[in-house]
């Protein structure tokens, strides 16, 4: 529980031109619960400000980005004005009735100062002064601002955490808790590092101690086997030299019989090369006739497409006119028709005229019939017209049913003629339809089968153009190839005359490589400089030894020597360099190798050129052999210097003659070449063939594509039809549909009428029958009926008859006045012309179709002369072949004669180079292992030949000095190796490290250092151990003294808030930890359930329990650290009255009748209370109301108690 303070509170505050406060205000006196009230924007919050502004809070919290911010501006102009000024004053009064005067003044400058009692003071004594009053600036818990009671609703554990750190003091301690804590993960990797790598020394110690005793033992073993080793080399020295004496004596007697065949296999060659030069001639002429053969084959392959080209042509020409004269015969056919057409017509106008005359006499003949007196007729009509009027009304409605029914009757004739029209209609479409499905039938099967053979002709034409692509592309490959190849001989000089000494020694290598297997050749055939630039600079470093012959050892140079071969032919001295046994200084690593050769004759190569320097100029080959370690160094142009100072140049003659010996092995391989790709080239084939078959082929592929294209345009012009003549069926089958019924309704009202009208007849003929009853009788009728019938019924017969012959006449005329205006002829004309100039045509191009075939069989008859001429060379060729293959076997025979005795020579000669090789091998392992074999000071003592140190076998045993047979060899072999193999194998367990003698000791110094820096860092990591235990236990128990308290109270705080008559207990409200070990380092849950709730989160609560469970939190934390006041700007902004009547009781109970100076209350000491409100069942619960307004008349606040 923090300790109690003497309890005071605010009196008054005196402003000067603080925010909206102008010039010098007072307000106060301030009571034990005050209210300030005041509509919006009055200035309330600014009174707020003012005290949180003079009790130390910063500006950024009081809604100011800097200090001059606060003073008082009426407007912009008047905040540039310099020289502004404001403070605001807090009259403190204390327990005992004194008064402290606190006051911060923004100086025109724009900082702070502060005062007390009128004594200005740092900051740091002001606020000690405010802290010693219980007034805590950092953790403000004497302030509530608008909008703190939602923050600490909403805050999060972690929040609500560093909120608890502020309230405890705990907060000051993060930051050198965090530091130490730091500074203790540094001290803890440090001293792990330091153990560690302690642990890694004195573990090496103890490994290099064991290492030690293994390398001693190592030591007194090697030299035991050492020892041993010089005793089997010895042994085996011995053995060697005596096969070597045994195998000499049986090669001198087979050399003598391969001379003889030698000799005989030289004349040979000789016949051989004469034949090969004559037919070299014959090969010419073949060529030169094949060439013209080229040319003739190139001129027919060009006129081919050509020829390609009439003949379609011609079969278009023929197709046309084929076509035209179907056409022609075609409009003959409709032209003699037309003729019949018209003279038909010509006829049917005579035959109609004849029956109109036939008509006209009939109606003069008619005159005869029934006549009637005048006075009839008078009688007649009278009668008529009173017959007339007594039927008037049923005449006419006759009359309106007579021309009804005539158009219900037109109508239906109309209706029938449609229909009839229709279904003719109809049957035609479904023939046609018929005929266009057969068509398309026969056109599809058509186009199936094109398209199959289409398919097959590309398949086969790709097959050949890619054919003739690929001959193609390997003939200007070859050809390509062939004139690089020419290129590349001339630029090397191929053609020059090789001289006749280089020429026989090339000849003579190439004899000694067949005659002994172990020549490699000329060192100019072995290797070759890496780049063309190089070449007079390695010929010159090579000197002498670049025509010397490599060979594999000493005793095939030794055959070579012999002077039999070389006198023979006449050679001039050569130097033979044997791989096994020359000896050449190692390569300096470093240096780069600047030609490419065989790594098996690497000996050779090093032996002829050492370690030999090639620069670019005379000034870095001077640097580099007379300064510091000398080098034999050689110019790219030929400039020599030795080690000795000497320096030899002016080789631009005969040595850069002999530098072009580098490319003779290269002419000779693209010779080969240039021979292998003439002989493919031939093998080729004809491309001619092949372009006229693919000729072939793309004419029957076009002719396809055309007739599929033809059949496809005609299918679709087929299915266009056909989809036209199914819709207009649809449409017919839709139109008689809708007609039947019209007719069958038609017939219907026309039967209905005819029975009306035919009872108007009867009854108006009873009618008129009785009017004319008497005039009938007189007239000598039965009645006056049959006499108009008579006599209308005739007249009208003969009009219409003679209406229709003339309506017939004047068709027939229209129609063969069509006919004869119809031409017939201009269309025949003009196709007989057009197959005219078409036949023309196609004679034209017959004739150069005859021309070109002409042409062709003219070259083609070349050709094929040609041909034979070059069958006759070939022939005298072939028989030059024959006589050189005779001489060739005849030297082949002598050859394998000659290779049975080299190979048995040679073997004899290896197996001494294998001995000798064996003794060098056991030479060369002795110096490897520093093995100082017993050697006799002078060798003529015992009379040895043999070249190199003359070893002391007197210290061998007498066992082994004795002859062996080779069972008796393998057998001390053996035992020498078992207990070699002893030694190295116990050598090997020991896996020694022989620098582990030095070692040792300098480790055990290491670990001494090691151990001396372990102990500083231990102890270092506890120093800070302690130091940041002892700060976390400050922090722990300052943050755990306010939860505790703060936890104890906030439960009964709630109760008071929340409890009502009919929740007599109220809610409840608990803080939990998250973790009890480091609580300031994790979140405090913070719960609170109102009464009649059950538990949820603070989030689902309602704005109104948050603000009550947000207030209970703020009055526990103030509470523990009480202020001797407390500032609440409108808590009450979410609470109903109900709930605000609550708070501001209990406010009232910790700030009124004596609540004050009571120190141990329930719930936390009392309190003065200023609190800001607009609620007015909040604010009469006060003791005191200071109200803020605005001047009107000079637009700032001011306030009135």
């Amino acid at each position: 529980m923090p300790s109690l303070i003497s309890q005071g509170k605010i009196h008054r505050l005196e402003l000067e031109n603080f925010k909206s406060y102008k010039g010098f205000q007072t307000i106060g006196p301030f009571y034990d619960f005050t209210a300030i009230i005041g509509p919006n924007g009055a200035g309330k919050s600014n009174l707020m400000d003012a005290i949180s502004f003079v009790l130390g809070v910063r500006s950024g919290q009081l809604r100011g980005a800097q200090l001059k911010d606060l003073i008082y501006a009426f407007d912009d102009k008047e905040k540039e004005n310099k020289g502004r000024r404001a403070f605001v004053r807090l009259v403190y009064q204390l327990s005992n009735g004194s008064e402290l005067q606190f006051t911060r003044t923004i100086t025109s400058s724009g900082s702070s100062e502060y005062r007390i009692d009128g004594k200005m003071v740092t900051w740091d004594e002001y606020n000690g002064k405010l802290k010693s009053l219980g007034i805590l600036v950092k953790a403000r818990n004497f302030l509530v601002f608008q909008g703190d009671v939602e923050s600490i609703a909403s805050k999060n554990p972690k929040e609500l955490t560093g909120l608890l750190e502020q309230i405890s003091g705990s907060d000051d301690l993060k930051k050198d808790y965090e530091d130490l804590e730091e500074q203790k993960a540094r001290a803890e990797e440090k001293s792990a590092l330091v153990y560690q790598k302690k642990r890694t020394i004195v573990m090496e110690r103890k490994q290099k101690k064991e290492q030690k005793e293994e390398a001693e033992k190592h030591l007194r073993l090697q030299e035991q086997l050492k020892s041993l080793k010089k005793e089997h080399f010895l042994w085996k020295l011995l053995n060697i030299e005596k096969d070597i004496a045994k195998i000499n004596e049986d090669l001198e007697a087979e050399n003598k019989t391969r001379e003889d065949l030698m000799q005989e296999q030289e004349s040979c060659e000789r016949e051989a090369s004469k034949t090969k030069k004559e037919q070299a001639k014959y090969l010419k002429e073949i060529t030169q006739f094949e060439r013209r053969i080229a040319d003739r084959n190139n001129k027919l392959d060009k006129n081919q497409p050509e020829l390609l080209k009439l003949k379609e042509e011609m079969s278009r020409i023929n197709s046309k006119i084929k076509s035209s004269r179907k056409e022609l015969e075609k409009k003959r056919e409709e032209r003699r028709k037309h003729a019949y057409d018209i003279e038909k017509l010509q006829n049917d106008l005579k035959d109609v005229a004849k029956r109109l005359e036939d008509v006209n006499e009939k109606v003069q003949d008619g005159g005869a019939k029934l006549q009637l007196a005048d006075s009839q007729l008078r009688e007649y009509n009278r009668i008529k017209e009173d017959a007339g009027m007594k039927t008037a009304k049923l005449r006419d409605e006759k009359e309106l049913l007579d021309r009804e029914q005539h158009a219900h009757t037109e109508a239906r004739k109309n209706l029938e003629e449609n229909l009839q029209e229709l279904t003719n209609r109809k049957e035609e479409l479904d023939s046609q339809e018929e005929q266009m499905q057969t068509r398309l039938k026969n056109i599809l099967d058509a186009s199936v089968k094109h398209k199959k053979d289409l398919t097959q002709e590309k398949k086969d034409l790709r097959e050949m153009q890619d054919k003739l692509g690929a001959c193609r592309k390997k003939h200007q490959k070859y050809k390509l190839r062939i004139s690089e190849i020419e290129d590349q001989l001339r630029e090397l000089k191929a053609d020059r005359h090789e001289n006749e000494r280089d020429a026989r020694l090339s000849q003579a290598v190439e004899t000694l490589k067949r005659l002994f297997s172990g020549v490699h050749g000329r060192m100019t055939e072995l290797c070759r400089p890496t780049q063309k630039k190089y070449n007079l600079a390695v010929t010159v470093a090579m000197g002498r030894f670049m025509d010397a012959v490599v060979v594999e050892d000493e005793q095939t140079g030794k055959e070579c020597i012999k002077p039999i071969y070389l006198k023979e032919q006449r050679l001039p001295p050569q130097t033979f360099i044997p791989l096994q046994s020359v000896r050449v200084k190692p390569v300096v690593e470093r240096l780069r190798t600047l030609a490419r050769f065989d790594p098996a004759l690497e000996k050779a190569i090093l032996y002829a050129v050492g370690n030999t320097l090639v620069c670019d100029d005379l000034e870095e080959a001077k640097v580099l052999s007379w300064s510091g370690e000398r080098f034999k160094v050689v110019t790219v142009d030929g400039i020599l210097l030795t080690k000795s100072g000497t320096m030899t140049g002016g080789t631009s003659g005969g040595m850069e003659a002999r530098s072009k010996q580098w490319d003779d092995k290269k002419v000779e391989g693209l010779k080969k070449q240039k021979e292998q790709y003439e002989s493919e080239l031939e093998q080729l084939g004809s491309i001619r063939d092949m372009q006229l078959k693919v000729s072939e082929l793309s004419g029957k592929i076009s002719g396809l594509e055309k007739k599929i294209q033809y059949a496809e345009i005609e299918k679709k012009s087929i299915d266009d039809k056909l989809a036209k003549l199914r819709q207009e069926k649809r449409n017919i089958s839709e139109e008689i549909s809708r007609i039947n019924p019209e007719l069958r309704e038609l017939k219907d009202v026309i039967d209905k009428k005819a029975t009306e009208i035919r009872k108007r007849e009867k009854r108006i003929n009873e009618i008129v029958d009785r009017i004319y009853k008497d005039f009938s009788e007189s007239v000598g009728v039965k009645n006056i009926r049959e006499y108009e019938e008579n006599q209308l019924m005739a007249a009208q017969q003969v009009a219409e008859e003679k209406l229709s012959l003339s309506n017939q006449m004047a068709k027939l005329k229209y129609q063969l006045e069509y006919e004869q205006r119809r031409d017939m002829d201009s269309r025949i004309t003009k196709l007989e012309s057009s197959i005219t100039s078409l036949e023309n045509d196609l004679k034209h191009v017959q004739e150069k179709e005859a021309d070109a075939k002409l042409a062709m069989d003219k070259a083609t008859g070349d050709v094929d002369q040609l041909k034979d001429e070059v069958q006759e060379w070939k022939s005298k060729s072939e028989e030059c072949e024959k006589e050189i293959q005779k001489w060739k076997k005849r030297a082949s025979a002598a050859a394998g004669s000659i290779s049975k005795l080299n190979r048995q020579i040679s073997l004899k000669e290896t197996q001494i180079e294998q001995l000798k090789s064996q003794k060098q091998e056991i030479l060369e392992k002795c110096e490897v292992e520093h093995i100082i074999l017993p050697t006799i000071s002078d060798a003529m003592e015992i009379g040895s030949s043999t070249p190199g140190p003359v070893f002391d076998f007197s210290q061998l045993s007498r066992s082994h000095q004795a002859d062996m047979r080779p069972s008796e060899r393998e057998k001390v072999e053996v035992e020498f190796n078992q207990k070699m193999d002893a030694l190295i194998s116990e050598i090997e367990r020991t896996a020694p490290n022989l620098k582990a003698l030095d070692q040792y000791e300098a480790l055990q110094e290491k670990e001494r250092n090691v151990t001396e820096e372990f102990e500083v860092a231990r102890k270092e990591e506890k120093e800070i151990a302690d130091k940041f235990n002892s700060i976390k236990q400050r922090r722990y128990d300052l943050f755990m003294e306010a939860f505790s308290h703060i936890s104890g109270n906030i439960d009964k705080i709630y109760k008071q808030l929340t409890k009502s008559n009919t929740h007599p207990l109220g809610g409840t409200a608990y803080l939990n930890l998250e973790n009890e070990d480091d609580p300031f380092l994790h979140g405090i849950k913070y719960t609170a359930m109102p009464p009649t709730k059950r538990f949820r989160d603070m989030e689902q609560l309602s704005g109104g329990e948050k603000t009550v469970a947000a207030l209970a939190l703020l009055f526990s934390i103030h509470s523990y650290r009480p202020s001797p006041f407390f500032i609440l700007d409108e808590v009450d902004a979410a609470l109903d009255n109900l709930n605000v009547a609550k708070v501001a009781g209990f406010i009232r109970s910790k700030s009124c009748e004596g609540a004050r100076g009571n120190q141990e209350g329930e719930a936390g000491s009392g309190f003065q209370s200023i609190v800001i409100s607009l609620k007015d069942s909040f604010y009469d619960k006060a003791e005191a109301l200071v109200g803020v307004y605005r001047d009107s008349d000079r637009l700032f606040e001011n306030s009135d108690i």
